[in-house]
């Protein structure tokens, strides 16, 4: 009997010692779970990049959204017709090869083999929905990759020779591969929002929709914006 009570107090002190190893386990696991929240909400905080979920969508929010909308079904439309009208082909409206700007830009500059024509027929639908409403700062369309072939008119002014001037006035023919552009480029939810802070200081709302053509994910279109939240 005594070597029975002996046993079963060891397997009791055993199966205490498994449990409680397991709670510990678990409240590491919890701890460094909220470190991680927490240091991301400071990063939050900073400005750098938020995602905003849809159940704290505004009403401007939802207003922008159906501008984006539109926009990109007209740019989409647009990237069809130089297809279907044989002013580009498939491939080249798909094409990824970027071809430095010479002499070289700071940031550096791509040409493709087919922003010369979004320089004529995608800028001014781009321009038109940039006066749609005040809190708006860009409406552009970028390719998969994050390439901006033609951005608004007053992001598209001559170059001075001032890197922190012409960051502001030329912006166009860029990659923007940072993580807010880069999300939004690869994104094929139906929205995307995002607060982040731009390479130019401001911390601003972008909202982007994904542009097919001909069936096939292309880009998207990406409308920045100054968002209440975001001020």
């Amino acid at each position: 009997m005594k070597k029975i009570r002996l046993i079963l107090l060891v397997l009791f002190m055993l199966i205490t010692s498994i449990y409680s190893w397991a709670d510990t386990k678990a409240d590491t696991i919890k701890e460094t779970e909220l470190e991680i929240k927490e240091t991301f909400d400071i990063i939050e905080g900073k400005g750098i990049r938020r995602i905003i979920s849809r159940d704290k969508f505004t009403v401007h929010d939802c207003k922008i959204i159906d501008l984006a909308t539109n926009c990109a079904k007209e740019c989409s439309a647009t990237l069809e017709k130089a297809i279907d009208e044989g002013i580009k082909s498939e491939e080249e409206i798909f094409s990824t090869l970027y071809f430095p700007v010479t002499p070289v830009t700071s940031p550096p500059t791509y040409t493709t083999f087919y922003d010369d024509y979004t320089d004529e027929a995608i800028t001014p639908i781009e321009d038109k929905y940039l006066t749609m409403d005040s809190k708006i700062i860009f409406v552009v369309l970028v390719d998969r990759n994050g390439y901006l072939p033609s951005h608004n008119t007053i992001f598209s002014q001559p170059r001075t020779g001032d890197v922190k001037k012409d960051l502001k006035i030329n912006r166009t023919k860029r990659i923007f591969n940072d993580i807010t552009g880069f999300s939004a480029a690869k994104n094929k939810a139906p929205v995307l929002l995002q607060l982040y802070k731009r390479d130019t200081g401001e911390l601003i709302a972008d909202l982007s929709v994904p542009v097919y053509v001909k069936g096939k994910h292309w880009g998207a279109l990406r409308i920045g914006f100054i968002r209440e939240d975001s001020e």
